[in-house]
């Protein structure tokens, strides 16, 4: 069977002339490795390496010589060298950034030379920020990451049409390297990855960025960015291809097409650019560049910014012919909504399966966003995630099954480490013409979630937003944290809909209940102990995840499109900059019951026995929706002028209308009372009687 006539399917077991490819392409790179980087800093100071070079032996007589490749050293290297985090590397990283920066101490430091760039991980899914350095090879070793750029980049088979192409150049940092006279030899960009390869794919040198660009802006914020390359997008009939590298950014890019249409319009029509926030900078560069263009703005007036019907963009955009950004794992949430602005007739592709540290695979099928080949420009082995988490429980590219789940284990060109990149893979079968592992991305490994004793994954989580859909509607994005704010705690969700509040929104929290104790024993087992409480559903306002990247993206000074919405939100700025943006909850915290209306719950928070203003406040706040300031809560105290202890039946009697509103208008009980404190609650209890 053949998943077309051009695209074989994968083979599911290799025949010995394909494990014979396999290894020779292994043994090849392990190699090219030994000979470069085998008489780095790190392969002859590095403790986790200790071992390998005492199996060597012989073969490694100073620091300036590598150790020649046999079957034996490969043997060695299997069997000698453990996995590895990024703390086993980190302190010959460290050297880089200390100053000065002097030749000597960072030449060779994981690879020959100094590196071209250093690259820096995004830290957006909630870590800190990592470091990798990118060392110049030839291009015979990296065939896969030039084959898979060039797809990204490909010649236009109309010589009229153009591409919109939307990447992160920006260089943080020029690492001056000097020599021991400290004269400046060396400059190396600090970058993101994706920028770093675009980069070396065209030969743009960071130093030579005043000769590309004239102008550069220093205080563009990522929405102001995302709209110029939508007005300059918009303005050209002939676009043929949108490529943003992620699927989110395609989305949060027609979405403010979208909101700030007029303005877009009025631009083309006019020839003003508008002045957006952040710039000013690059603002009469770029209005040197624009000129009115009056019928392209009543043919787009003439297409309407109605969306409701699947292809505006198609209608936008009458060439184009395909959109590319990654729809695989945490991106695969908004693919419908692309598909949707894509329409029938405009093609969604994948870009290719990448992280920071390394280019991990390329499309093997245009037409299946989750399935690649790996790449065999670096080195892959697999650890089976239901063995012991160690390097024997390793299987090399020829030893994998179809249909198991791995976690990928890398090894660089640009230096020497079993490294655990943490990403979960399902071998979907093998290339037929090589050999190499075909895989679908399954999930981040040990990114799980409890309450109680139960672990619950975040493929587990996404699956079960995706059962939402009848109940509570489309969900766009989401996340989820822990509900705390009664006991048992809860998974709470905060999820941005694509559309409207779907007609059983009310159910639909039973709903996810019962889904998530049919598909997880631990979760129903827990749950059937009353640990955990049915899931709590808070709806955000539109755009929200939008927001969330260029807000994340200003903090960590990252591009807005490499930003990732993790499934499990767990660090408490985030959650409460999420929590502001709630405009609506379809089910109300509880134990069971309905919390808001259980006048026990009240009567303890508000009734204890002489407990002082704070103690009161802060029992209050564990019992009701959405209050956790404890001073905000004193302060609505006294309001109605309880600013001692709470015994009196006029004190219960408020707090119950407050909730009796909350959970009537699904709305939070701070903003219920507020329209108390506004003498406005009588009002909205007619409306609800």
């Amino acid at each position: 069977m053949t998943i077309s006539k051009y695209i074989p399917a994968p083979v599911p077991t290799l025949c010995p002339k394909l494990i014979a490819s396999v290894k020779g392409q292994t043994e090849s790179f392990l190699s090219y490795l030994l000979k470069t980087n085998g008489n780095s800093v790190y392969f002859h100071e590095s403790p986790i390496l200790s071992n390998f070079r005492k199996a060597l032996g012989e073969d490694i007589t100073t620091r300036e010589s590598s150790p020649s490749y046999s079957t034996r050293n490969f043997l060695s290297f299997t069997e000698t060298v453990p996995l590895s985090t990024y703390e086993d590397y980190r302190p010959y990283i460290d050297r880089f950034f200390q100053t000065p920066r002097r030749l000597p101490d960072v030449s060779n430091l994981l690879s020959p030379g100094v590196p071209v760039y250093m690259v820096s991980s995004s830290g957006t899914a909630g870590g800190t920020a990592k470091f990798y350095p990118k060392y110049r090879h030839p291009p015979t070793t990296a065939p896969c990451t030039i084959k898979a750029m060039r797809s990204i980049h490909p010649i236009s088979d109309n010589t009229a049409g153009t591409y919109c192409i939307i990447f992160n150049l920006r260089c943080s940092d020029l690492l001056d390297v000097v020599d021991d006279k400290g004269k400046v030899v060396v400059k190396t960009p600090l970058c993101i990855g994706s920028g770093a390869g675009f980069r070396a794919f065209h030969q743009w040198k960071a130093e030579n960025d005043s000769e590309l660009m004239k102008m550069k802006g220093t205080r563009v914020c990522r929405e102001t960015s995302t709209l110029m390359h939508g007005l300059f997008a918009l303005e050209d009939r002939s676009l043929e291809m949108i490529n943003t590298l992620f699927s989110t950014y395609f989305v949060d890019l027609m979405r403010l097409i979208e909101e700030y249409w007029d303005v877009l319009l009025g631009a083309i029509e006019h020839g003003i650019i508008p002045r957006l926030k952040g710039s000013e900078d690059v603002y009469h560069h770029l209005q040197e560049q624009w000129t009115p263009n009056a019928t392209r703005a009543a043919e787009l007036r003439a297409v309407g910014r109605d969306t409701r019907v699947p292809g505006w963009a198609k209608r936008l955009w009458p060439n184009l012919q395909r959109i590319l950004g990654n729809g695989s794992g945490v991106f695969s949430r908004v693919v419908p909504q692309v598909h949707h602005y894509a329409g029938p007739h405009v093609s969604f592709q994948s870009a290719g399966l990448t992280c920071s540290e390394v280019w991990m695979g390329q499309v093997y099928d245009p037409r299946d966003l989750n399935l690649y080949k790996m790449s065999n420009d670096d080195l892959f082995e697999y650890l089976d995630i239901t063995l012991t988490e160690n390097s024997a429980s390793l299987k090399r590219g020829w030893e994998v099954e179809t249909g198991k789940s791995y976690e990928l284990i890398l090894t660089t060109r640009d230096g020497f480490w079993r490294y655990r990149l943490s990403d979960v893979v399902e071998i979907a079968g093998f290339d037929p013409s090589d050999g190499q592992p075909v895989i679908r991305y399954s999930e981040r490994r040990n990114v799980s979630m409890r309450v109680a004793h139960e672990f619950v994954t975040e493929k587990e989580l996404l699956k079960a937003t995706q059962f939402l859909k009848d109940t509570l509607g489309d969900v766009l994005e989401f996340t989820v944290i822990t509900d705390d704010r009664l006991l048992p705690k809860a998974y709470g969700f905060l999820v941005e809909l694509k559309s409207k509040l779907g007609p059983r929104a009310k159910s639909a929290s039973s709903c996810l209940f019962e889904y998530l104790k049919s598909t997880n024993e631990g979760f129903a087992y827990y749950a059937s102990r009353n640990l955990i409480a049915p899931p709590t559903i808070r709806i955000l306002t539109p755009g929200t995840f939008h927001c969330y990247r260029e807000w994340k993206a200003g903090n960590h000074s990252v591009g807005g499109g490499q930003i990732k919405v993790p499934t499990i939100t767990t660090d408490e700025k985030s959650v409460r900059w999420l929590l502001s943006k709630v405009i609506k909850e379809t089910s109300i915290a509880s134990n069971g019951k309905k919390g808001l209306n259980n006048s026990q719950n009240i009567h303890i928070a508000i009734m204890g026995s002489d407990e002082p203003v704070q103690e009161s406040a802060q029992l209050l706040c564990a019992r009701i929706h959405d209050v956790k300031d404890v001073e905000a809560i004193m302060d609505l105290f006294r309001v109605h002028g309880h600013t001692g202890t709470y015994q009196s039946k006029r004190a219960l009697g408020t707090y119950k209308t407050w909730a009796r509103i909350a959970n009537k208008l699904l709305i939070p009980i701070d903003t219920a009372i507020m329209h108390e404190a506004s003498g406005t609650s009588d009002e909205y209890l007619e409306k609800i009687n």
